[in-house]
This record gives structure tokens, C-alpha cells and sequence, in this order.
């Protein structure tokens, strides 16, 4: 787990930092340096943040919070933090821990697709197939695996792995096509993502697998 470290004024002005805070955030030192905790806390975390430095007594052990930073990139870091207060010097010594994400791994991507899978499984189970409303992200899903396993997939191999009938694969599949999300198929019998449907399937199980903010 890596540990980072800064030390910042009582209302949270940071005046100095480590190179761990730097990569932790993904900025540039020079960026961090007098800016205030707010520009960096995502909004939920604000109030906490503030009450938090409210609290601090001079001296005492330190406290300790968990928070969530933005990052330049949109993406969201959850954080551990321990705070102590000094105020002969005015000033608050941070130090931060987190885990870093190992990323969307095609390998990682093909387990976060398993999952759905299965909970697309346990919702039709649930509610029953007349209340289930997500088949173009079932279709699209086991396109995606097939594709990931290196199996080829024909519309049978679609009804199968979805519980539709022929009929209703190839009525999703039009519709699936005109919006980009599978490729035409030209004659042929395989089926295929096209890049739309691609971009979007590994988009939600990347966002599947980030920390809840």
C-alpha cells in the first residue's frame, strides 16, 4: 500500500508535498502548492473534510479520516488519511495511504464480465423473464465473452447463451446493428461486436471494477 505525505495550513491550504502526493493525485507539484483541499475533495466528502479540521486539537493523536480526491483524469481515488495539528506552527502534517488500482486488464475485464453475467442470471430468476428489461445488454454481453474466449458466435450460440428464441436474437440484432453496436454480418453466419457495442460493454465493466466514490 502506498503511503504519501503534505502538510497544509489549519483550513487546508497545501504548502508542501511529497512525490507520493503528487502520484497519488497525478499532478504536478507545482499545481498542488497553495491550492486548497476543497479544489482536490470530491463534493461528498466536503463536509466531513471541514468538520474534520474543525475538530483537530493541537497536539492530540492523530485523527483519522477517509475521503475520496479527483483526479485530473475525472477518475476518483478513495484515501486513509491521518491528520495531526501543530498550532505553534500553524500547520497540519498529513499522512495518506490507498490502493492502487491494477486497472481494467482484459483479464480483469473478462471476470467483471462473468459477474454480470451471473447477476443478469439472478434478475431474470427473480423477477421472471416478463419483468427482465436489459436483452440488448444480455446479447451484447455474450457477444463480448464469446469474443474474449475466442469462441466463434452464430445466432443460435446467442439464443443459447441468452434464453431468447432465434426469432427474437435476430430482432435485437437489427436493431443492435443500425445503432453501430454489432457488426453487419454480410452474409455471414458469426456475429460480432462492432466497435460501439465494444467501447460501451468494457466501458460499464470498467466502471464496474473502479472504487464506489
Amino acid at each position: 500500500m502506498p503511503v504519501a505525505h503534505c502538510v497544509s495550513t489549519t483550513t487546508g491550504i497545501i504548502l508542501g508535498a511529497d512525490s507520493g502526493f503528487c502520484r497519488l493525485l497525478q499532478r504536478p507539484h507545482a499545481d498542488l502548492i497553495g491550492a486548497s483541499y476543497r479544489s482536490i475533495t470530491v463534493a461528498d466528502d466536503l463536509a466531513k473534510s471541514a468538520a474534520m479540521l474543525d475538530t483537530l486539537v493541537d497536539k492530540a493523536a492523530p485523527t483519522q479520516l477517509r475521503k475520496h480526491y479527483w483526479r485530473p483524469d475525472g477518475g476518483i481515488v478513495a484515501v486513509d488519511l491521518l491528520v495531526s495539528r501543530f498550532d505553534a506552527a500553524g500547520l497540519l502534517v498529513s499522512t495518506l495511504s490507498w490502493v492502487e488500482d491494477a486497472g481494467a486488464t482484459p483479464q480483469r475485464l473478462w471476470q467483471a464480465a462473468l459477474r454480470l453475467r451471473h447477476l443478469y442470471a439472478l434478475r431474470m430468476e427473480a423477477w421472471g423473464r416478463d419483468l427482465f428489461g436489459d436483452y440488448p445488454g444480455l446479447i451484447l454481453l455474450a457477444l463480448y465473452l464469446a469474443e474474449a474466449e475466442g469462441r466463434p458466435a452464430t445466432l443460435a450460440d446467442i439464443a443459447a447463451a441468452t434464453t431468447l428464441t432465434p426469432g427474437s436474437v435476430e430482432r435485437w440484432l437489427r436493431v443492435l446493428v443500425q445503432r453501430g453496436f454489432v457488426a453487419p454480418r454480410d452474409g455471414s453466419e458469426l456475429i460480432q461486436l462492432g466497435h460501439a457495442g465494444l467501447a460501451t460493454i468494457e466501458r460499464l465493466l470498467t466502471a464496474a471494477l473502479a472504487p464506489l466514490p
